[in-house]
């Protein structure tokens, strides 16, 4: 059994109160694959976790199970008290997760308007398009551009408003921040930021561990499909071993 190691003062809830996800020893597979091992982690309202690990390490297929694209074959995964585990991904986006995929899976031949106004036809209450375009002023200028001719840096302020416009209770951030420049990684990190501040939570996968240590308050880590650390910001930079074994960095 792999042990997790838990920095001083680190609890599984990590937080006050019952976590908006509680997700308890869940075992996820592709076809005869086994690729999450009893992985646990909880995730409380207002907070940004980073889910931080090598490439392969099963950091994406978490974030796919809870959004409901893989299903566990085992453990349970509670959504706001209530199980998840084994909802189609539509219902479980309905009820407030919304995942922004690495691929972004925007639509290329449809304009940006397009794109966010595709999103907003099946949210009982989408946020207005000004709201959008005051969270990301660039695709205002853009809005009447075909996914296709977007920058990368476009592509994905794209598809985390496809999310937003949605009014989600959690985003889930996979990869945001790969292929970017400095500058838009710096401006989306800006972006999540007031996001939070106004009552977002975001659950973030990010190979660029400097970013996602600056914007999280907790961070689990996780190696071949099993959770080897969890704690804060602070706790993972203080555990060199942890940082240079299971990071690299």
């Amino acid at each position: 059994m792999t042990r997790v190691i838990k920095a001083a003062g680190a609890a599984m809830d990590g937080g006050v109160g019952a976590p908006m996800i509680e997700v308890e020893r869940i075992n996820s597979y592709y076809g005869d694959s086994h690729i999450l091992f009893d992985v646990s982690m909880a995730v409380h309202e207002r907070e940004v976790v980073a889910l931080l690990g090598r490439n392969g390490a099963g950091k994406s297929t978490t974030l796919k199970t809870l959004a409901g694209a893989v299903h566990p074959r085992s453990g349970t995964i509670r959504f706001e008290g209530a199980a998840i585990e084994a909802l189609p991904s539509h219902v479980i986006a309905q009820r407030g997760l919304q995942l922004v995929p690495e691929e972004r899976r925007i639509f290329g031949g449809l304009s940006v308007t397009e794109n966010l106004e595709l999103a907003a036809l099946s949210a009982p209450q989408p946020l207005p398009l000004d709201d959008i375009f005051a969270i990301f002023p660039r695709l205002r200028e853009r809005r009447g551009s075909y996914g296709r001719s977007l920058s990368g840096g476009e592509q994905q302020m794209l598809a985390i408003a496809r999310a937003l416009i949605r009014r989600p209770r959690v985003i889930l951030l996979d990869e945001p921040f790969e292929g970017l420049a400095v500058i838009i990684v710096q401006n989306l990190l800006e972006v999540c930021r007031a996001l939070v501040a106004q009552g977002q939570t975001i659950v973030i996968v990010e190979q660029n561990v400097r970013a996602a240590l600056t914007l999280a308050h907790r961070t689990y880590v996780l190696n071949n499909g099993h959770m080897v650390f969890e704690g804060t910001p602070e706790a993972l930079r203080a555990a060199p071993d942890v940082m240079d074994r299971y990071l690299g960095v």
